[in-house]
């Protein structure tokens, strides 16, 4: 049975469910994964590369190729229209950070049918005058891709494995 205190955080948190210095291991394994994989390809475009070996591993081991490159693709799109410092910290971190709380909410919000994800998007990361992103494009195509593997965000059903146990053996 829940505590009073339970239920009531869960009527504090926005729309999608996730908050800033939410811990990660509150997240389903679709949202887990998604976090860790767009910290990943940060830290790999911070360093120069293109794409992460490890990360490419993961989406294969999901049966989904080209996420690595749709990440790259989200990661390259947030870099070109933000106009601050995202807080993207490294993979280790276990708790939300704001932005990564917004590509959740939007990337969910692309998933639910009956959704608004324009509702979702950060209006500051809108870049052109009519109100287009360069980020819808990536992060539409990753969240179709997900969807197709099983990784929907927001379900109320969590696996109950958690996330670095729930990767196939082959990333360990």
């Amino acid at each position: 049975m829940k505590s009073a205190e339970a239920t009531l955080d869960l009527f504090s948190r926005p729309a999608g469910g996730y908050a800033p210095d939410q811990p990660l291991a509150e997240l389903g394994f679709a949202e887990q994964f998604l976090v860790w994989s767009l910290r990943v390809q940060w830290r790999v475009a911070e360093d120069g590369a293109e794409r992460s070996v490890l990360l490419q591993r993961a989406f294969d081991a999901l049966e989904l190729p080209g996420g690595a490159a749709m990440v790259a693709d989200l990661a390259s799109a947030l870099t070109r229209t933000v106009q601050r410092p995202l807080s993207i910290p490294c993979p280790r971190w276990r708790v939300l950070t704001s932005d990564e709380v917004r590509v959740l909410c939007f990337v969910a919000a692309l998933q639910r049918h009956g959704a608004s994800p324009s509702a979702a998007l950060d209006p500051a990361w809108a870049a052109a005058p009519c109100g287009a992103s360069p980020i819808w494009g990536p992060a539409q195509r990753l969240a179709l891709a997900l969807s197709a593997a099983g990784l929907v965000l927001g379900t109320a059903c969590h696996s109950s494995v958690p996330f670095p146990e729930a990767m196939p053996r082959l990333l360990h």
